[in-house]
């Protein structure tokens, strides 16, 4: 009856321990693997930071944001925490200066264009706003000054059609990443993005392996995946 009654708003009563989420699998998987070192990469205002911390999680949070709006968010985000940094720049696989596009919506920022299928699924939000010329470093040059022996590390990027840039600019340092989270493209939103199938085989090469998948957005006019979240860890 109580499923009924909810139904007409939209909702279902179901029992937590049957309810599989990204947030309850990635706390799952850091208890796992004992996570106390926490990469975050295209940290926009810090809501993977502030996940974290609503989440219990106490150990060391690293966030990366190269646009300025957003960094003084993510600033606020993390002022009163002693445990997490917030460093302006952005990340890829080599050293240099590049314009990012600056869209209506700050989550979906990025240093490539917008594709026909993003443009028409999400147009409203890839209204362009601006750009900013931002500065690029890689995760080997910031890794290489942190003592990362007691560390046990996970990464997360979402980085807006860039994340395996970012891997691959932390070439030096895949021995010590346990665990890592991308979002990866089943139908491009921006051009010049890899294939799903050629970034999994990629993570898979450097023996990281899928411990789940969850959808981030679907197209509406046929109900197919466009973007994932997909949760790995090294074996």
């Amino acid at each position: 009856m109580i499923n009924k009654f909810l139904s007409i708003f939209g909702y279902k009563l179901q029992k937590k321990k049957k309810i599989y989420n990204l947030e309850d699998h990635l706390f799952n998987i850091f208890n796992h693997l004992d996570i106390n070192f926490v990469i975050d990469v295209g940290a926009n205002n810090g809501q993977f930071g502030s996940l974290l911390r609503r989440n219990g999680f106490k150990g060391e949070i690293l966030s990366f944001e190269p646009c300025k709006d957003s960094f003084e968010n993510l600033k606020k985000a993390s002022s009163n925490d002693d445990s997490w940094t917030a460093i302006n720049s952005a990340l890829g696989n080599k050293r240099e200066h590049k314009e990012i596009n600056i869209f209506g919506a700050s989550d979906l920022n990025s240093f490539l264009e917008v594709s026909d299928i993003g443009s028409d699924r999400f147009k409203h939000n890839f209204e362009k706003v601006n750009s900013e010329l931002v500065e690029i470093s890689t995760l080997n040059e910031f890794l290489k000054k942190i003592n990362l022996t007691e560390k046990r590390v996970f990464l997360k990027m979402d980085t807006q059609g860039y994340d395996l840039n970012v891997f691959r600019g932390a070439n030096k340092f895949y021995s010590s990443i346990l665990g890592l989270m991308a979002e990866i493209p089943v139908q491009k939103i921006y051009n010049s993005n890899e294939n799903y199938h050629e970034t999994i085989e990629e993570y898979e090469s450097n023996d990281f392996r899928i411990t789940g998948i969850f959808p981030v957005s679907h197209n509406k006019k046929n109900h197919t995946v466009i973007e994932f979240d997909c949760v790995m860890v090294k074996i």
